[in-house]
């Protein structure tokens, strides 16, 4: 289940567990999508294990755990 935030910058970031390229399941991530602004792009944080491990991560992250997560997500390509 997707998490909502708001940053720093009054920005809402969505954050939900995906997995990598293909599916895979070694390469899980925790994703950010700005809701408020269409130019923000995607960014993600990439979480050792599968993406029940992703989604555990999200489940249980504090507002400021999720902060620290999107200051060190590297932008989708």
């Amino acid at each position: 289940m997707p998490k909502i935030v708001l940053d720093g910058q009054l920005k809402n970031w969505e954050v939900f567990a995906s997995t990598g390229p293909y599916g895979y399941s070694d390469h899980s991530c925790v994703v950010f999508y700005c809701t408020s602004d269409p130019n923000e792009r995607p960014c993600a944080y990439l979480v050792p294990g599968d993406k029940s491990d992703a989604k555990a991560k999200v489940a249980t992250a504090t507002r400021s755990e999720v902060l620290e997560m999107l200051a060190g997500a590297e932008p989708l390509k």
